[in-house]
């Protein structure tokens, strides 16, 4: 048996552990399918900023025809010298590669790349975004998961108690001591508090199937208990914050796009060329050509002019969206610092409140015990200093639950 334990040992985990928060923030970083999903626009946006980049070097063609005619057609153009007999036929083919290229628009062509670089910050940018969201929605169902197990010991440890009540009123009555409307209110009391303890248990159902859905599972572990507070964070700089980041880019892409706008009032310059050879008669016959072309729009019964307005005012839209974003995070602010200061105040309160409750627990019992009170007044003391109980775990989660708060209005993940 000796020889066998060391083998047994090595079998079994030396620990058994569930998921603690930070796994679960990490995990869903991972695998949420927003993230996921936010991820594939940042590399589209990569993809866009290097195919605008590389449309800049132009683009070859290879071009090809065959084409039947009423009547012979010569292979190349007629040019002199006039040489006879003049390679002609009815049934012409060409073969060649052409080349095209922009070689200036106007100044559209390196808008074009300056407003795809800008979205490829903005996609990297709500990401980051999209990352604080849901790490402070993992931790805050995580945390409301913990309150209510908590609450829920704590109302298991309450039936404990009105068992051993109970129990304790079952002799008084064959003694004569106790009535029997004691016991039927003590055991009303435990049907409610069973009650409450199943509307907690589907309450943690529902939460962990959202917390899976948040992690890209289909199911989880049990949850670990957290160790500490996280550290309040005061700095609250709000031009660094990453919904102002955003509101500027977007304001810059506006910008952009409205200088590109103005491109049109220039002329677009082309250069093309082509080499290849035309079949035909049994021969074939070289040919080539280089040119610049160009286009310039002169008026479009002022279409360009409400295009250019309408750019004009997204960029005065995107600067007021950019105060509407520092108004919205003050707002956010102030509403997570009160947060904070509440559940402290909360805590503090419900202290002294579970403390001056347990005292006229404990002093309802001797009075119930001597025969000095009754059971309504022993329940009523054990409701209330149960419902402080209650209140003040969910307070300290609450406190806890405001800190990240205040982290996810800042835009921190970590």
């Amino acid at each position: 048996m000796k020889k066998l334990l060391p083998v047994i040992a090595v079998l079994l985990p030396i620990t058994a552990y569930g998921l603690t928060m930070e796994e679960a923030v990490n995990t869903a970083l991972k695998n949420n399918p927003d993230i996921l999903i936010t991820q594939t626009k940042i590399r589209s946006a990569k993809l866009n900023v290097k195919s605008k980049k590389r449309g800049n070097f132009g683009k070859f063609i290879l071009k090809g025809s065959y084409t039947r005619y009423n009547i012979p057609r010569t292979l190349t153009p007629i040019v002199p010298p006039i040489l006879s007999p003049v390679p002609s036929d009815r049934d012409i083919g060409s073969l060649g590669i052409a080349y095209t290229v922009n070689i200036f628009s106007g100044f559209s062509k390196i808008e074009d790349v300056k407003i795809a670089n800008l979205e490829k910050k903005l996609a990297e940018d709500y990401l980051q975004l999209s990352k604080s969201q849901i790490a402070y929605n993992v931790r805050s169902i995580y945390l409301k998961i913990l309150s209510l197990k908590e609450n829920r010991n704590a109302l298991s440890s309450y039936i404990n108690a009105l068992n051993t009540l109970k129990k304790e009123i079952q002799v008084g009555i064959k003694t004569g001591k106790r009535p029997e409307i004691d016991l039927l209110k003590v055991e009303t009391e435990i049907e409610k508090i069973n009650t409450e303890i199943e509307t907690i248990n589907g309450n943690i159902k529902t939460l962990r199937s959202a917390l899976a859905f948040l992690m890209g599972k289909k199911n989880i572990g049990e949850l670990e208990p957290i160790n500490g507070e996280p550290k309040e964070t005061p700095d609250t700089n709000l031009s660094e914050n990453i919904r102002v980041k955003i509101a500027r880019l977007q304001m810059e892409k506006s910008k952009k796009l409205t200088k590109k706008l103005k491109s049109s009032y220039f002329p677009s310059v082309n250069l093309d060329a082509y080499y290849g050879r035309n079949y035909g008669a049994g021969e074939s016959a070289e040919l080539w050509q280089v040119g610049i072309s160009f286009n310039w729009l002169l008026f479009d019964f002022g279409s360009r002019e409400a295009k250019l307005e309408m750019a004009k005012e997204g960029v005065l839209s995107s600067k007021i969206e950019i105060e509407k974003e520092k108004l919205f995070l003050q707002k956010n602010l102030t509403e997570a610092l009160a947060k904070i200061e509440t559940a402290k105040e909360k805590i503090r309160g419900t202290e002294k409140e579970l403390e001056l409750a347990r005292k006229v627990k404990e002093i309802e019992k001797v009075r119930y015990d001597t025969g000095a009170g009754t059971i309504y007044d022993l329940l009523n003391a054990e409701a209330r200093f149960e419902s402080a109980k209650s209140r003040l775990i969910s307070a300290k989660y609450d406190l806890i639950d405001a800190i990240y708060y205040l982290k996810f209005v800042k835009g921190e993940v970590k």
